[in-house]
Parts: C-alpha cells; structure tokens; sequence
C-alpha cells in the first residue's frame, strides 16, 4: 500500500465507521470493517510519520450526533484493542506480564455484548444522568430513554453516588419483531436508544448488562460486578478470573461455544486484569487501556451442502426457489433451508445440487447463502419448473419480471397464501386462522375461496380438530368483526400484486370507496403521485379478470363494508414538501407513508420549493443539489431520520 491508497482507504473506513456508529446502518460486515482497520494499523505501524489524525486508529467511536444534547464524560470511555488468535492472546498477556512486573497476572474473562456502550451517573441512589460513549470523551444524552428499560433499576438498594457503564442492547426474541426496520440487533439498539421520542423507545424494550463500575474501596474487577450485582443492576453472571493462559484461553473457548445460549449477540470475549490498582497503573493509550483487551470471535459462516431445490408457490403464483441443506448449526439455530430468491441470484452464485456453500444468518436471524464453497465435480443444475409444482399449471414469466409465476386462481397453494395474507394483522386482522386451520378448510372443503369464510358457521367448526364450542364461536366473531373494516387494509388484503400497505393507502385516498376503487381507470392510475405504471398495470389486470371482480363482489354481499374516514392533518409536514436522499433505518416506502400520513407531499427532485430533504446513509447528488440552492436564497431544510420524527412527534 502506498500513501496515496493509505489516504483513501483512510477515508473508506472513516465512511464505514460513520454508518456504524453515528448512523446505526452499516452497509458492511464486522469482519469486513476489521479487516480494513488491521490495513491501516499495519501501514501505520510501518510508516508512523505518514499517519493521518483522522485515520479511525487514532479515534474512539465517532463523533456524537448534534441533534441530541451532549455530555463531557469526565473518565473518558475507551474502546478495546482486538485479538484474534492464541498468538495475539498470549502476546496480550506477556504484556501484562512485564509492565507490571509479576510472572503471574489475575485476568477476568467475560462474554463482549455486542451492543451501545453507555455511562449511567447515579447519585444517593437515584439515576441522574444516561449518556452514550459518543466518541469517548462526548456523547449524547439519552437519560429519558434509558429510563425505559424496565430491567434497569432508577433506584440502587443503597443510596450511593457511582458510575457504572454497560451495553445497551436488544434481544434476539424481541429484534425478530422489527427486524424488518433494521439490519442487526446491535442496529436495532443504537437506532433505538437515539430516538428523539422516549415512547418509541419504549417500544422497542431495550435491555442492558453493567460490565464496570467507577467506586472506591473495591479491589477486584468481578468484586465490583459482584458489587453491582446486589445493587439491582443487571450483570453477567458469565464472568471468570484466571491466572494461568491455558485456562484464560479455555474460558473464552467455552464462552464461544455458548454463543448460542445468550438471547442477545455477543461477538467475543473481554480480557481484563483482575486487580483495579494494576488498571490504574497500567494506564491507558490515546485509544484504548493497556489493561484490557477484545477477543472477537470470527464472523460465524458455515460450510454445508446443497442437497436439493424446492420451488414453493406465493400467493401471487410467483415461485420461489427455497435451497434444502444439509442441516447445520449457525449461530445457535439448526438451519436446513435458505432462500435462493430467484433464478438470476442462483446464476450470480454458480450454485449446483450437491456442492458446498457458504451460509450465514445475516443479522443473527435470517438464513442467507453467501457463496460457493466447492463445486461437486458432478454436472447436476438447478432446473426451473416449466409447470407449477403444486397445480401443474403452465408457468409464464412476465416481459417485465425475473420471477416465473402460476396464473391459476385456484391453484391450492396460492389460496393457502392468500387467505393468510387476507386475515393477516395488516389485513382484515382476523385473529385465530392461522396456516394449520386455513389448511384444514380447504382440506374439509368447506373453504375454498376468501369469501367462503364468511360462509362458516359454528357448527361446521366444531366437528373439526382442535375446535371446541368457544373456539368455533370464537372464530366465528373475529370473522364477522372483520366485515366493519378501513379501505385501504381492504384493498391491502385483496392481494394485489405491487400494491402494499403503502400503495393501498394512496388507493384509498385517491378512490374513497370501492365503487370508485373498481372502476379505476388505467391512466387515471398513471396520473396519482406514488403509483405509477407498474401497479397500474397490475390493477388493470384484476379489474378486467373476472375472478377477481366476483370475488369482490361476493365479499360485498355477504356483508364486508370499507368504508374510508377522510384525515384531518395538522402538524409540522401538513402541506410540506419532502424528499428522501439515501438510506434510512427503515424502508423508504414505510417512511414516505408516514410522512403523507402526516401532510406531507412526496416530490421526486430537488427545487427551491422543496421544504424538507431526509437525509439518509449515501445521501448523493441531491444533498449537494440541496446546499447549492440554499446558498442561493432557497431556504430547504436539511434533517435526518430522528428530525424527521421529531416533525412527527410535534
């Protein structure tokens, strides 16, 4: 590497370390950024006079947010120098060894959550003051939020002034259920606890682990968990002290095969020596404490084989090829499927039946393969179906579309898929028909379509498995509430193909009742803000299909009434224009939705008329676009993500 690419390489990780810590969107994996980052150091250490202050070697975290009030901590809080092999280990501890002189050295081992770090100020007892570690002598104030984590005490047993510091993170049974707003649960976290809006926060039940206390007269660092322990906090009980290196290795080796015990990430181990006094000798770099080190774990991708292809059928009939594994243990869960997506990502993978791949669960949570691991030597490929695999209908592939897709209303897959979408939360929200009882109707024959739900009676459910006389009225009720709905969760639920919750919104607006609604014309449709001619097309074809229009109407007779409630709007966006640059934490659709549920108007370009820019991950030309005309007397306001919620929120 030369200085030139040093520089740029310089600014890369700079831009990584931004998404990371400041924006909570990473755009690349932790092994990815530490492979970078061990590039730099490597330079640095070879060319010490060409080190750059803004090279991320020399910095702790980022620079706190300006939207959020900051805090001066007064004990700066320092990030941990990594190690990644019994090499580096021991080379850590020969370290020790001689600074402090002893031949041997007490460390303690514990799990390194993967999360927020945080500063918690507690005075007689009460907590005063919650901050992030910001870049680690500045970070943000989050104290209200903080105080929405039920599992953290604002009251110590004893009435004591000491700071404590720990991990601000989200658990992986709770991230499962917003995991489609962010990428990982450490995301997810930091997203979180930076909200403008406590509530929202609330919401998203955060949890932390103390893993240090700043108090007199205490010895030992696990005596001060210990500490901490007894005065409400919640600690890790996972935390050992061993002198020998053997046994320091054992326990960060047991620490890693229980990765998948902990309902949160952990991505390594943390060395600490024991003695609190040896800290305060040791002392400390610019960045990090000599006392105290990182053991990462690698980033957990599995090697297994590809033992076969299934295609699955969508309720829109498009087919979806679903990899069958051998199964295999990553990351805790035993995997034995993956999504394949389509027939171009399988092209790009190069993947046959019976070779070795790579799969990971990106985010912890969602089975993914990566690559080719090793070709079988075997000719044996992928063969797409040329007929449905549940219906044997001919599969047509759209001029426009990758996917191949069954045209057959009545193929039984799809109906299963559309009667679960139909009854779903965001839907008709009919609670009580989940994928067995739907299967187990249409299996009876007494449903074959939607409006046959509303066909059912009691008594044909009671002679049905797992239906009691209150279960079977029970169902029957949430069927029947389902028929007073709001048109827009109606025209989501029909299942459309394009049309989303989003999409469905503006429909309603647009028509207001669904007269209006089914005689929608096609360049009418081309003519509404947001809809465009991709679901025009799709709403031409339903409107003019037959099949479709009877089952509407067989749903109107038997008694389902939308009904539209016009909006009265008045806040900070009623009236605003508003345009998105870049990525945000959640989808663009989601975030255009509720900005228009708020007033606002979406425009697709910059102009002295625009009144907001959103400002996301990789904003582009528009920002610059934005600043210029500022410059020249436009008056666009600059916000990103959290001003935007706090427009809302106001």
């Amino acid at each position: 590497m030369n200085h030139k690419e040093y520089e740029a390489l310089v600014k890369q990780v700079n831009q990584y370390a931004l998404e990371y810590y400041q924006l909570d969107t990473p755009t690349i994996t932790d092994k990815q950024y530490n492979d970078l980052y061990q590039q730099l150091k490597k330079f640095e250490a070879k060319n010490p006079l060409l080190i750059n202050p803004e090279s991320p070697t020399q910095k702790v975290g980022n620079e706190p947010r300006k939207d959020l009030t900051q805090f001066n901590h007064k004990i700066p809080l320092k990030s941990l120098s990594n190690i990644y092999n019994y090499e580096e280990l021991m080379a850590f501890y020969e370290r020790i060894q001689k600074q402090l002189g002893q031949s041997e050295v007490e460390v303690s081992i514990e799990p390194k959550m993967d999360g927020l770090a945080v500063a918690l100020h507690y005075e007689k007892g009460q907590l005063k003051v919650a901050a992030t570690r910001g870049n680690g002598v500045t970070g943000e104030i989050v104290t209200e939020n903080i105080k929405t984590i039920q599992s953290l005490p604002q009251q110590l047993k004893d009435p004591i002034t000491i700071e404590v510091r720990g991990e601000v993170m989200i658990r992986h049974s709770t991230f499962e259920k917003i995991s489609h707003l962010f990428v990982n649960p450490r995301n997810a976290a930091a997203g979180s606890l930076r909200q403008l809006n406590p509530k929202i926060t609330a919401q998203r039940e955060l949890n932390i682990m103390i893993y240090a206390g700043i108090y007199p007269d205490i010895n030992t660092h696990t005596a001060m968990i210990r500490f901490l322990a007894k005065q409400g906090l919640p600690v890790c009980p996972d935390i050992t002290a061993a002198t020998i290196p053997q046994d320091i290795w054992s326990a960060i080796e047991i620490i890693e095969g229980n990765r998948d015990k902990y309902d949160f990430d952990i991505d390594g181990a943390v060395i600490k020596v024991n003695q609190l006094a040896a800290q305060a000798a040791m002392g400390e770099t610019a960045k990090a404490p000599r006392w105290a080190a990182a053991y990462k774990f690698a980033e957990e991708e599995v090697v297994t084989r590809l033992d076969d292809v299934e295609f699955q059928v969508g309720r829109t009939g498009v087919i979806t090829p679903v990899a069958h594994l051998k199964a295999v243990n990553v990351s805790g869960a035993m995997l034995s499927k993956a999504s394949l997506h389509n027939k171009d990502e399988i092209e790009r993978l190069g993947i046959e039946i019976g070779d070795d791949i790579v799969i990971k669960r990106a985010g912890e949570v969602i089975p993914k393969v990566v690559r080719l691991a090793k070709k079988n030597n075997k000719q044996n490929p992928i063969l797409f179906p040329t007929h449905c695999p549940c219906c044997k209908s001919v599969l047509v592939q759209l001029e426009s579309e990758v996917a191949l897709r069954c045209t057959n209303a009545h193929c039984h897959d799809q109906v299963i898929e559309k009667i679960k979408h139909y009854v779903s939360r965001n839907a008709m929200n009919i609670d009580g028909l989940g994928e067995s009882i739907i299967e187990q109707l249409l299996i009876e024959k007494l449903v074959n379509n939607i409006p046959d739900l509303y066909r059912l009676t009691k008594e044909q459910l009671i002679n049905l498995d797992r239906f009691a006389e209150k279960s079977a009225a029970n169902l029957i009720t949430a069927i029947h509430a389902s028929k007073t709905c709001n048109l827009e969760k109606f025209i989501f639920a029909l299942g459309i193909h394009h049309i989303g919750q989003v999409t469905a919104s503006i429909l309603a607006d647009r028509y207001q009742t669904i007269d209006a609604f089914l005689a929608a014309d096609y360049d009418d449709l081309c003519n509404i803000y947001g809809i465009g001619k991709t679901v025009a097309e799709s709403m031409k074809v339903e409107l003019t299909n037959p099949a479709f229009i009877d089952q509407v109407t067989q749903l109107i007779n038997l008694g389902v009434r939308p009904s539209y409630k016009a909006k009265t709007i008045t806040g900070e966006l009623s009236g605003k224009t508003c345009l998105i640059t870049g990525t945000l934490l959640e989808s663009r659709h989601k975030v255009e939705a509720r900005i228009k549920e708020n007033g606002g108007r979406i425009v697709s370009s910059v102009s002295k008329q625009l009144n907001y820019l959103i400002i996301g991950d990789n904003p582009g030309s528009k920002l610059d676009k934005a600043k210029n005309l500022n410059k020249k007397g436009a008056s666009i306001q600059l916000i990103d993500y959290d001003g935007l919620q706090s427009l809302i929120d106001n």
